[in-house]
C-alpha cells in the first residue's frame, strides 16, 4: 500500500471534514461518534485513522477550516489593490459562511467540550470583524460608502444573515434561499454612494457560487 505523504495527509483532512460540516452544523457534535464520523466522510472506520488520531482530533480540523476560511477572507478584505465593489462581495460572502457554520448548537459543544478550540475560533473571528470594520471606515472616507456605523453595519449583517440562513424562518415567510440572499446583497449594496464604483456584478454572480459550495458541504 503506498504511503500517505504529509501533504496529501493535510489535504484529504480538510476534504473530510468538509463532508460532515452541515451535520456538524445542524447537530453539534458532542454525541457524534467515530463510525457516526467515518460514516459522514465517507469512508471506513480504518481509513479514518489514516487521516485523524481521534475525535478531538476531527473538531480541531473543523475549526482549521474555519479559521483557515476567515484569514483568507480577512488578507482579500485588506488587499487595496482590489476594488470596494468587489470586497464588499467578500464581506458578504464570508458574512453568509459564518451564520452559516457557527450555529448555535455548534459553538454550544465547543465552548463546552473544546474550550481553547472556542476561544481560537473567537480571536479568529474578531480579527476578521476588525478587517470588515476597517474596509466600512475606510470606504467612508474614500466616499464610496455612506457614512454609517461600521460596527452597526457588521452587527447587522451578522444578525440578519444568521435569520435569513434558518430553513424554518424560510419556510415561514415563503421565501427560497437564493431569494433571501439576493435580496439581502441589494440591501447590502445600498450603503455605496451612486456612482462611486464602476463595476457591480450581478446577483446570480455573486449568489450562486455561495448556493454551490453550500450543496457540497
Amino acid at each position: 500500500m503506498r504511503r500517505i505523504t504529509p501533504e496529501e495527509r493535510l489535504k484529504m483532512r480538510k476534504v473530510y471534514v468538509r463532508k460532515m460540516m452541515n451535520e456538524v452544523r445542524t447537530q453539534g457534535f458532542r454525541a457524534m461518534t467515530i463510525p457516526k464520523i467515518a460514516k459522514l466522510m465517507n469512508i471506513s472506520r480504518a481509513s479514518l485513522y489514516n487521516y485523524f488520531s481521534s475525535k478531538e482530533d476531527v473538531i480541531q480540523e473543523v475549526i482549521i477550516v474555519y479559521t483557515d476560511y476567515l484569514e483568507e477572507s480577512k488578507e482579500f478584505i485588506q488587499d487595496q489593490t482590489r476594488s470596494y465593489s468587489v470586497r464588499l462581495q467578500k464581506v458578504f460572502e464570508q458574512a453568509v459562511f459564518s451564520g452559516y457554520y457557527t450555529s448555535d448548537v455548534f459553538i454550544k459543544d465547543l465552548k463546552e467540550s473544546c474550550p481553547l478550540l472556542y476561544e481560537k475560533k473567537l480571536q479568529s473571528h474578531k480579527e476578521n470583524r476588525q478587517a470588515v470594520q476597517k474596509f466600512y471606515q475606510d470606504g467612508i472616507t474614500d466616499g464610496v460608502f455612506h457614512s454609517i456605523n461600521p460596527k452597526i453595519l457588521i452587527m447587522r449583517d451578522e444578525t440578519a444573515l444568521k435569520t435569513l440562513l434558518n430553513t424554518s424562518f424560510l419556510q415561514d415567510v415563503g421565501i427560497s434561499l437564493e431569494k433571501a440572499l439576493g435580496d439581502y446583497f441589494e440591501a447590502m449594496y445600498q450603503l455605496v454612494v451612486p456612482g462611486s464604483v464602476n463595476e457591480k456584478h450581478s446577483i446570480d454572480h455573486v449568489v450562486q457560487p455561495i448556493l454551490d459550495r453550500l450543496s457540497v458541504e
